[in-house]
């Protein structure tokens, strides 16, 4: 005989088991609490103690599936569980899937072929049954695909963009090898059947866009890995203002994430004016102050969380920048690492010798100047932190670089 359980007490011993998830890049309107592996684990045990708590535990253990190929023996079956749970009732409870390949599986295997092939034919399927699906995370790693296999799921990726409504979607975190694949979101033409990707952008509040190749030895920072020939003939800086276009499509967005692994040049002199961010991240960005304090400007009143790192300005200094930032009133979470200029340009005379991969700075510059402005933005977060009765940062917090 099933022991029966108030609901009430389900979803108390839940509410005491759930982690808040504060990590700020996160969707985490979305996904307010996390669940640990061992917490995980025991609620997958208690849903057969009664109906009652698995109608209780099942939305907290649905909401987030993970079905990234982490390695070639274990690549179906994720894909293979995401099939499984959007055929069954529990897909109503899915709110974020992360699917593709990442780059945690480095070896090579037969069975990609196979993998990249399922992927291709299952992903719009499964998306498809998602109805209340609101966060994408889709991985295409060049560490683990041939450009051909890479080349293969991004378009099964776009091709579930352009034909599958998810109506409820708001935030999407792409990781694509070049920064000529994001060029393919955009289609040549209207369809009478696609939907439009205004749409789909007009709806995001959160927006990750990361750069996962090289194409070209020179901008490497510290240890030359070899350029396949394929990335080298589509150079990423050549391709860089799609990403810019990718975020001025999104006016409603709330978090911007844009990263590289190549020094990406970003041009925001047409970023959309109705764009209010609370989040910011840059890394590895090539940039001019006239185009980044803009963007930093018509955010002035929402920013809270910004994180620079890696970030060069080829026009104007950190000085001017960091000045600018010290004003903002609501900033409370501040990170900036291996900051400085190109060694080539109007800058070339404030570039500082690149810190050891250990031992980064928070600037990597010879303007004595950008250090005080430096100091004068973390007394600005140190007393908006106080205001809200958090604690201050210090020298050493990891926070800080």
């Amino acid at each position: 005989m099933a022991l029966a359980i108030p609901a009430e007490v389900c979803e108390l011993v839940i509410s005491h088991i759930l982690t808040p998830d504060d990590f700020y890049w996160a969707p985490n309107r979305i996904l307010p609490y996390t669940l640990e592996p061992d917490v995980r684990a025991c609620l997958i045990s208690l849903r057969l103690v009664s109906r009652t708590f698995c109608a209780s535990a099942s939305p907290q253990l649905f909401r987030h599936i993970v079905a990234l190929a982490h390695s070639s023996t274990a690549s179906k079956e994720p894909l293979g569980r995401l099939l499984e749970i959007s055929q069954s009732p529990y897909s109503a409870y899915v709110r974020y899937v992360e699917v593709g390949h990442d780059n945690w599986s480095r070896c090579h295997s037969e069975s990609h072929g196979q993998d990249v092939q399922d992927l291709a034919g299952l992903l719009s399927p499964c998306l498809a049954r998602l109805s209340n699906l609101q966060a994408i995370l889709f991985a295409a790693s060049s560490d683990t695909l041939s450009r051909d296999h890479a080349t293969s799921i991004i378009s099964a990726f776009i091709t579930a963009l352009h034909y599958v409504p998810i109506p409820h979607l708001e935030a999407l975190d792409v990781s694509f090898p070049l920064a000529y694949d994001f060029e393919k979101i955009f289609p040549s033409g209207p369809t009478r059947l696609r939907v439009p990707i205004e749409s789909i952008l007009g709806r995001l509040k959160y927006l990750r866009l990361h750069v996962s190749a090289h194409t070209n030895e020179q901008g490497q920072r510290y240890w030359r890995t070899p350029v396949l020939p394929a990335h080298a003939a589509l150079p990423n800086d050549l391709y860089a203002g799609r990403l810019v276009d990718l975020t001025n499509g999104a006016p409603n967005l709330d978090s911007l994430s844009i990263t590289s692994i190549d020094l990406l040049p970003l041009q925001f002199e047409r970023f959309n004016i109705y764009i209010r961010l609370t989040s910011l991240s840059l890394t590895r960005v090539l940039l001019s102050s006239d185009y980044f304090l803009p963007l930093i400007r018509q955010s002035k009143d929402t920013l809270r969380h910004l994180q620079l790192h890696l970030l060069q300005l080829h026009q104007g200094t950190w000085d001017e920048v960091l000045s600018f930032m010290a004003q903002l009133t609501r900033l409370v979470d501040f990170s900036i690492g291996s900051c400085g200029y190109p060694s080539t340009g109007p800058n070339a005379d404030l570039s500082a010798l690149q810190s050891a991969p250990d031992d980064t700075v928070a600037l990597e510059t010879l303007n004595i100047a950008d250090e005080t402005a430096f100091e004068r933005l973390r007394e600005r977060v140190n007393t908006n932190r106080a205001a809200e009765g958090l604690r201050p940062f210090t020298n050493r917090d990891f926070r800080i670089y």
